[in-house]
């Protein structure tokens, strides 16, 4: 806050006790002179008296401090438009312009097997396809069982991950800082699913807001300087399935325990959930020990050791309790019977014999169907991409 807006505020209720003060005294002197003026008086009629005028002029009081309070916000005029300084925990209204990176050569060079040819060195920093973020395992359970309907990927490098939440019926929106990644993208439609924006520059969130934002090998990548210019976008969605590298790499800039990460985002408001952090760890590591389990677009097993090791999961009050939102978590809601340890057992309202009694549930409220032919058109997909981009590069060493 600034040293004007301090003198602000102290102007505007630091004399309150003092006025309180004079004000309980002045009321019943009034009082009595009326009293008295018309030949009345009596204590108890002059107290009633000055009580009422008492309590007219600290009325007036709480509305002059009201209109103070709100000319203080109205005036206080927000950097970004869109977000509310006065309400920093809020979702940011509309549309943030991106900021696209700003190019530079200088460190390509270095970055050996790393992607982000031609950005500056924080960026990039991904590979054609990073096994160890990806989790079609953990990416069904979020939608089946947590009923996920829309994804924010954040710093999606190619859209890998965003790729199979789109052709798995999921809303998807990508935002990513690499012109290399952004130029290269796995998205079918990028004009319309990928946002270039360097975070280092600025803030930005998206329009709408989302069920979930996906962000695997990002945090350790963006400093804490600038946490506030990705955590606006974050702010646009319900929960949030974040990764942190536990080790050294292109632009690790915050690598930190878990317990760091955790207190930090508590600090801008986001509830730490362990049960589903436990459990999204939990099905990435039944999908990496899963010998039946089929090989990954690149032939190699399934291993998303950033999900099984790092992955923490945090909830968004303030997007979560939208009515936009309210699918999340679906479960049916007509009782049928007790399991084992009196759990409850549900079954589907509108059906047996009850049905005509029961309101049945919206279909907006049901997870997306899955099938398993979206598994093979990804893979498909993500292949031939794969093959394109081998095919450049040998071109380019001959």
């Amino acid at each position: 806050m600034s040293n004007t807006a301090r003198t602000q505020r102290k102007g505007t209720f630091g004399n309150g006790s003092k006025r309180r003060a004079s004000w309980t005294v002045t009321p019943l002197v009034v009082g009595i002179v009326v009293m008295i003026g018309f030949g009345l008086f009596n204590y108890d009629a002059a107290f009633d008296a000055s009580r009422g005028v008492e309590n007219t002029l600290l009325h007036l009081a709480r509305v002059d401090t009201a209109s103070a309070i709100a000319s203080f916000t109205s005036t206080s005029s927000s950097p970004y438009p869109g977000w509310d300084p006065a309400n920093p925990l809020g979702i940011p209204q509309g549309q943030a312009p991106n900021l696209p990176s700003i190019r530079d050569s200088t460190s390509n060079a270095k970055r050996a097997n790393y992607g982000g040819q031609g950005d500056k060195p924080h960026l990039g920093g991904f590979t054609e396809f990073d096994i160890q973020g990806l989790s079609p395992h953990v990416w069904k359970h979020m939608i089946q069982d947590y009923g996920v309907h829309s994804v924010l990927d954040v710093g999606c490098g190619r859209g890998i991950s965003t790729s199979w939440f789109h052709m798995h019926g999921v809303q998807v929106l990508c935002v990513e800082g690499s012109y290399d990644a952004v130029q290269n993208s796995v998205l079918p439609d990028p004009a319309n699913q990928v946002v270039e924006h360097d975070f280092s520059r600025g803030p930005w969130w998206p329009r709408d807001t989302f069920d979930a934002v996906w962000a695997v090998e990002f945090l350790e990548h963006v400093n804490v300087q600038y946490h506030f210019n990705y955590i606006a976008a974050m702010r646009k969605a319900a929960l949030l399935f974040v990764s942190s590298s536990r080790w050294g790499g292109w632009h690790h800039v915050e690598v930190h325990q878990d317990d760091w990460w955790i207190r930090k985002y508590e600090l801008y408001g986001f509830r730490y959930d362990d049960t589903l952090t436990q459990q999204v760890r939990e099905w990435a590591t039944e999908e990496s020990r899963d010998v039946n389990a089929t090989t990954a677009p690149n032939g190699k097993p399934w291993n998303a050791q950033h999900v099984w090791l790092s992955m923490k999961v945090f909830v968004n009050p303030a997007v979560a309790a939208l009515p936009a939102h309210a699918h999340l978590f679906p479960e049916n809601g007509c009782f049928q019977g007790r399991g084992e340890g009196g759990r409850i057992h549900n079954r589907e309202c509108g059906t047996g014999k009850d049905a005509a009694l029961e309101t049945k549930l919206d279909p907006a409220m049901y997870p997306l169907t899955l099938d398993p032919s979206m598994d093979t058109a990804w893979t498909t997909h993500i292949q031939r991409h794969l093959a394109k981009s081998q095919s450049i590069q040998s071109s380019q060493a001959q």
